[in-house]
């Protein structure tokens, strides 16, 4: 805490000196970057702290501290963006004669920063700014107490396991690790905890079927009104308050609603446009939702089963997948070691993109896992990349990528590199186990590394064009999306995949077997994506229209019926993506992933390992940061117009609920 105020305090100072001396005539050097070096310097210091909040501390003296510097820094940054001479010298810098010969990167940075300003209430009356500066902590306070009732919850729950054959199914490493969670709490047998990770391992594979319903409730009830803790961590009436507060920010701010105000840094024209995009895609992956509906329900009848309920949807679906692979590629996750795989991404990465990418054996860490990547190009270091890999208590329980650093080039020419992290959320393996991946583990490797090499290959000068972190969602998901890409290619794979024991390599015949298995079944994650993407949306859009989130998800819900979930689930009540930056966007995914199908078919004509292809789009999508607009990139890498065909603006013709 005494570090953060000594910045904070350094920051304040430098502020007022530069606009002393920026007040009359304005200069790029003098203001745009040295405001960065503040800005940098104090995200940096938090980028660090916001690492290390994901260690385990003994008590609450850290925690306590990391909440005193978060309110420091957000009550700082709420002065710096409220200050008027600062808002006029960025104003009078924009307007001058010399900014009309700036590059388009120099003026795209300056209307970010305009931008923030404005999103900050800069340009309201002194009793609004005042109550947008309110409604901006209280927001806050919302969405950290969204993730803590949602911590709780998972906390408060587990099932003790007395005989084996109740996990009957569940794969070895799997049980060993419950076993595990069994003898850390001081009991024998196995105790099935609350995350993410066992819920997809017990969906999937175990076969006791009154297991997978009670799990089941467990999970999708978590922080509700509903399940075995009903009301005691109850996130509705969060989540309630917490869209009705960022509705009138909306409004506060000159807009009709939250969703409206998401669109301002997105490839969106309107709200329309993407509620009519959701729906576009809606109905043209209903047939394949519908096929896969039937044939689930036909194979559950010839397994005993007369109606398929929700716990059943995995558990029936990998049983279907697995008629389609020879026994031995039933353990499909043998052929993809995690040490392994990342040599070969790094492998593909260099020859694709032109860059060296070393693992590093040392260095300081925050964890003894944690794994450190050198990026360099024709011998200059350009960028690191850490991998924390495995699941622990302290961290969020889904993966993700962050930023602690960006690229940029101070006044003085000085360099400072980018740095991105993968905590990947992989579960650990006892230590006389090699980590072995499923291919959605695969998969999202490859997501978060595309997030990597998007933030360490710009080569943008400017801090704040240059981070991942900086760009709207539609785009800063497209790397991730494409690299996923890979994971489905077969001629990839057949290079990727190599037993973990005896090297053993794929056929092309059982590599074809394995993208039939992957692919059989897959719409229910498509469905639920579009579902999730249109409910957040709608949420955000139709505040204030009367009804209640549960009736807004079910009335979602009737646009993709087949995908039916039971009266108690609560999905809103868990959905942690509308409490991370992702409120009134998750339709990204969606919107990110045509773009990425788009794109890759350039890969596939090419070929997968065309190194001047992945060298052309290096250019043309990672190097130049956030300076020019995604769609218009993409389009030049692929030689044609895009937008017409796969976002047309929707024409609205009525007011309401769609």
């Amino acid at each position: 805490m005494p570090a953060i105020e000594k910045i904070i305090n350094d920051n304040r100072q430098a502020i007022s000196d530069i606009i002393a001396t920026q007040s009359a005539f304005p200069t790029w050097d003098d203001l745009v970057l040295a405001v960065d070096d503040t800005d940098a310097r104090l995200d940096e210091a938090m980028g660090i702290i916001e690492t290390l909040a994901m260690v385990k501390h003994d008590g609450d003296t850290w925690e306590l501290a990391i909440a005193a510097c978060r309110d420091a820094v957000a009550q700082y940054k709420t002065e710096k963006m409220s200050n008027q001479a600062l808002f006029r010298a960025y104003q009078k810098l924009a307007q001058s004669p010399i900014a009309a010969s700036f590059d388009e990167s120099r003026k795209t940075v300056l209307n970010k920063i305009l931008r923030r300003f404005r999103f900050s209430g800069i340009e309201l009356p002194l009793d609004q700014q005042q109550q947008l500066a309110r409604l901006n902590r209280e927001i806050s306070a919302l969405e950290s107490l969204f993730l803590k009732h949602l911590g709780n919850a998972g906390s408060a729950w587990g099932k003790r396991i007395d005989t084996v054959a109740q996990l009957n199914g569940l794969p070895v490493a799997t049980q060993d690790r419950l076993a595990l969670n069994a003898r850390q709490a001081g009991h024998a047998g196995w105790l099935i905890t609350l995350d993410q990770d066992t819920y997809n391992q017990v969906m999937v594979y175990a076969e006791d079927r009154s297991l997978r319903e009670e799990y089941f409730i467990a999970f999708n009830t978590r922080a509700s009104d509903q399940g075995p803790h009903a009301g005691q961590f109850d996130n509705g009436p969060v989540l309630e308050s917490l869209l009705a507060k960022r509705h009138l920010k909306a409004q506060l701010l000159g807009y009709e609603n939250f969703s409206q105000l998401s669109l301002t840094n997105r490839m969106a024209d309107s709200t329309a446009q993407v509620s009519g995009f959701l729906r576009r895609q809606v109905a043209l992956k209903t047939p394949s939702f519908e096929e896969d509906a039937q044939a689930l329900k036909d194979f559950a009848t010839g397994q005993g089963i007369a109606e398929v309920q929700p716990w059943d949807h995995e558990f029936l679906a990998e049983k279907l997948r697995r008629q389609y692979l020879d026994t031995p590629l039933k353990n499909l996750r043998d052929y993809f070691p995690l040490d392994a795989t990342l040599r070969r991404i790094c492998l593909f990465s260099e020859r694709m993109f032109g860059v060296r990418i070393v693992e590093q054996s040392a260095f300081s860490r925050w964890h003894d896992n944690v794994r450190l990547f050198e990026v360099s190009e024709h011998g200059q270091v350009i960028g690191h990349i850490y991998l924390d890999p495995f699941h622990r208590k302290e961290a969020p329980d889904f993966p993700w990528t962050a930023t602690p650093r960006n690229r940029r080039v101070d006044a003085e020419g000085r360099l400072t590199l980018p740095i991105a992290v993968i905590h990947a959320n992989f579960t650990e393996v006892l230590a006389d186990q090699p980590c072995l991946l499923t291919h959605l583990d695969l998969r999202v490797l490859f997501h978060e590394f595309g997030h990597c090499l998007h933030h360490t290959l710009t080569r943008s000068p400017h801090y704040t064009l240059s981070g991942i972190s900086q760009l709207g969602r539609d785009t800063a998901e497209f790397a991730g999306q494409l690299f996923e890409r890979w994971c489905f290619s077969a001629e990839f794979l057949r290079w990727l995949a190599a037993h973990y024991r005896t090297g053993e390599r794929l056929t092309e015949t059982q590599i074809d077997k394995v993208l039939t298995s992957i692919q059989t079944q897959s719409s229910w994650q498509t469905a639920r994506l579009l579902m999730a993407g249109l409910f957040d949306f709608q949420l955000h859009r139709f505040q204030g229209d009367g009804r209640s989130v549960r009736q807004v998800f079910e009335d979602v819900q009737r646009v993709i019926p087949h995908l039916k979930l039971s009266s108690y689930s609560r999905l809103a009540n868990s959905f942690d993506y509308m409490v991370t930056g992702y409120g009134a966007s998750v339709y990204a995914y969606s919107w990110s992933d045509v773009l990425a199908t788009e794109a890759f078919k350039r890969f596939e004509r090419d070929w997968v390992f065309n190194a001047k292809t992945g060298k052309a789009f290096r250019e043309t999508i990672f190097s130049s940061g956030d300076s020019r607009a995604l769609l218009s990139s993409l389009e030049a890498f692929l030689g044609r117009s895009l937008a017409e065909d796969l976002f047309p603006v929707t024409v609205v013709t009525r007011h309401g609920p769609s």
